[in-house]
């Protein structure tokens, strides 16, 4: 007769802290867009409420929830530290600046736009890099490609640099599909020039 197959107790209780830690980061998650787009904290004057600093616990809380697990998984531990400050900052940034139309129309301080993009470029990388890695692993057919995380961060970056020229474009009201496509095309092209040369 087979033995059934028991699945040992260090993978049942890190199953367990995944399930614990994805519901608390979702929890942190709701909490912020509630914070930020309904109770809208943001108009709060004073930095020191008691509303406004459990925003700011949520601002640092919620990254770290959910990139600690990712940056351990993959070993990329820079990741955390990243993913933390560019998404508490681009949480600050939109809850008590101006939107960055406002600023392109002149009504604010232009520099304050190209914080809005910078940081809007970082947390798409935190997104679009782990992604990246997976598409890697299960579509690269070449071992060295499959396992470079410089290639996911590439990637990554390229997109997330053309992501953020569209919402520039957007905002001032230049973007248009002959726009979009080429600067696709513009993107693959790099890309398969970069994946060609290593290959």
């Amino acid at each position: 007769m087979n033995e059934p197959i028991t699945v040992p107790e260090s993978m049942t209780l890190d199953r367990r802290l995944l399930w614990a830690l994805g519901i608390t980061s979702g929890i942190a998650w709701a909490a912020w867009i509630y914070f930020l787009f309904i109770f809208e904290v943001g108009s709060i004057p004073n930095p020191w409420d008691p509303w406004r600093i459990v925003f700011y616990v949520l601002l640092l809380l919620a990254p770290t929830l959910t990139f600690a697990p990712i940056a351990f998984r993959l070993r990329w531990y820079f990741l955390l530290p990243y993913a933390v400050i560019g998404w508490a900052a681009f949480g600050f940034l939109l809850a008590f600046l101006p939107p960055p139309l406002a600023v392109l129309t002149q009504q604010q301080s232009p520099l304050a736009v190209w914080y809005y993009f910078l940081d809007l470029f970082v947390v798409l990388t935190t997104i679009l890099a782990p992604l990246a890695h997976i598409a890697g692993l299960r579509f690269l057919s070449s071992r060295t490609h499959r396992r470079d995380f410089v290639r996911a961060w590439r990637e990554a970056g390229l997109l997330a640099f053309y992501l953020v020229g569209l919402a520039i474009a957007r905002n001032l009201g230049l973007i248009t599909w002959p726009i979009v496509l080429l600067g696709l095309l513009f993107l693959v092209l790099v890309e398969a020039l970069f994946l060609a040369r290593k290959a």
